[in-house]
């Protein structure tokens, strides 16, 4: 009886089998799924073009100024000396000692 039904059911599936019909509608989508490993990197691209020329700044200033003099310096009266170096022995105050030459560095106030 089994062969029966097996044989049944061979029979109307051939009979069965026609011209294939339109494409039905698709379904809806899925559900997202989980996501994925990064890639390997691509290749390096090409450089690209040079970007627009910057501003030019104002000329900075550390407001320090050199002067220099014989035996003595002065700064003018918006600095004040912070140092003062002589070209031979040390100095005493803004003065050095007669016949040598005193540098000295002026700062703004």
């Amino acid at each position: 009886m089994a062969v029966g039904i097996i044989a049944l059911a061979t029979l109307l599936l051939v009979a069965c089998s026609g011209p294939q019909g339109p494409q039905g509608q698709a379904g809806p989508p899925g559900e997202k799924g989980a996501k994925g490993d990064q890639g390997p990197p691509g290749p390096k691209g090409d450089q690209g073009p040079p970007g627009p020329a910057g501003s030019a700044g104002s000329a900075g200033s550390a407001g320090l100024r050199i002067v220099s003099g014989e035996e003595t310096v002065s700064c003018n009266d918006d600095e004040t000396l912070v140092s003062v170096v002589c070209s031979a022995g040390a100095p005493d105050g803004v003065k050095c000692s007669a016949g040598s030459t005193a540098t000295g560095l002026c700062m703004r106030k």
